[in-house]
């Protein structure tokens, strides 16, 4: 809920029940909260909780949107107009249990009348998750500022949304650490390149082809246009700063390596895929990138393909990124004082090195 401006801002401890209780009996709406106008004083299902027969008749256990769960009550089926929810419902009964059966298939007889507890639990928390997720992937498709969507995947695990992932479209540098070498003059270019284009100026080549793929070696910096020239948003030299083109996934992965991203389109070789804005076969090149900024100690980090890369398949980069940084090698010798401290890789290519760094 938002607040007058100039407003304090203190951490509210209430439950979110609590809180969807509190708006309801002082009619107030919040879209956070799933209460809506459309909902305030009426009901919607949010998702279903329990199963039970009774005299004959099957019923659910419904979580009504922007109600708190005390408000839960059991419904007919034949009263509920709600089919994806029950898709879900079954779909999420039927995963338990069958990884109770290591893999085979389970189905509630039609006499059973009520539903483990522990089945309806799990239930319970498939549906939170799903709703958390949907609302992550609300958030993050609402901060990109770039053309591809993006979607967000979780069939291993309960994990909801991780805690400490935050979105962000350009580079932040560290605390204390201040940009210099600001872009304070462009090309005056009026069709890119021309003899004195940004990566001339620099004493370098310029990186794309007609076909807006990657044509520089590994190593080499990318000198892009920048605020100041005079050519415009369709310039051919203006590739990393649009984002990325395409459609990606962020998805559980399954082997304990966290969260993972992956394509949704084919991408051809030698394309732009993503910037590495943070604070192995790898099909993801690192190449360092300048735009605004020309400090060679704070480059932008883009990612480039270097094979065609299927629709579905994970992206994945070499985290010693050879070709753009000086890197020590397995060879190199190591103080017998000072034990090296390695992180074991989980990529489960072949040709991995099987260690990080």
């Amino acid at each position: 809920m938002a607040g007058r401006r100039g407003a304090w801002y203190v951490p509210c401890l209430a439950s979110l029940e609590t809180i969807q209780e509190l708006c309801r009996k002082e009619n107030l709406t919040c879209k956070s909260l799933g209460i809506t106008n459309r909902n305030l004083k009426s009901y919607e299902v949010e998702y279903l909780c329990d199963y039970k027969v009774e005299e004959g008749t099957e019923h659910f256990l419904v979580k009504w949107k922007g109600w708190p769960e005390s408000s839960n009550t059991w419904v007919a089926l034949k009263n509920l107009k709600c089919p994806l929810l029950l898709q879900y419902f079954h779909s999420d009964k039927n995963e338990y249990l069958s990884r109770l059966k290591r893999g085979k298939a389970v189905i509630l007889k039609n006499h059973m009348k009520a539903l483990n507890p522990v089945v309806a639990q799990y239930i319970v928390k498939k549906a939170k998750q799903r709703i958390a997720l949907q609302r992550w992937k609300e958030e993050l498709n609402r901060k990109k500022n770039h053309k591809g969507m993006i979607l967000v995947e979780n069939t291993v695990d309960l994990e909801g949304p991780p805690l400490d992932f935050y979105y962000i479209n350009e580079y932040k540098p560290a605390p204390g650490i201040n940009v210099m070498n600001g872009i304070t003059t462009g090309c005056e270019c009026s069709d890119c390149p021309a003899e004195k284009c940004c990566p001339e100026e620099a004493g370098f080549f310029l990186a794309y082809n007609k076909q807006k793929q990657l044509k520089i070696q590994p190593g080499l910096p990318i000198y892009e246009c920048n605020s100041y020239c005079r050519c415009g948003p369709e310039c051919p030299n203006r590739i990393v700063q649009k984002g990325t083109p395409y459609s990606l996934c962020i998805f559980r992965t399954n082997n304990g390596r966290g969260w993972g991203v992956k394509t949704l389109q084919k991408i051809k070789t030698k394309r732009f895929v993503m910037e590495y804005v943070g604070e192995c076969d790898p099909n993801l090149q690192v190449f360092n990138v300048f735009i605004d900024n020309l400090d060679l100690r704070l480059p932008r980090i883009a990612l480039f393909s270097t094979r065609t890369i299927k629709a579905g398949e994970e992206l994945t980069f070499d985290y010693q990124m050879k070709g753009s940084l000086d890197v020590t090698s397995d060879s190199d010798a190591v103080s017998p004082t000072r034990k090296r401290i390695r992180t074991v890789c989980k990529c489960g290519a072949v040709c991995c090195r099987g260690y990080l760094n």
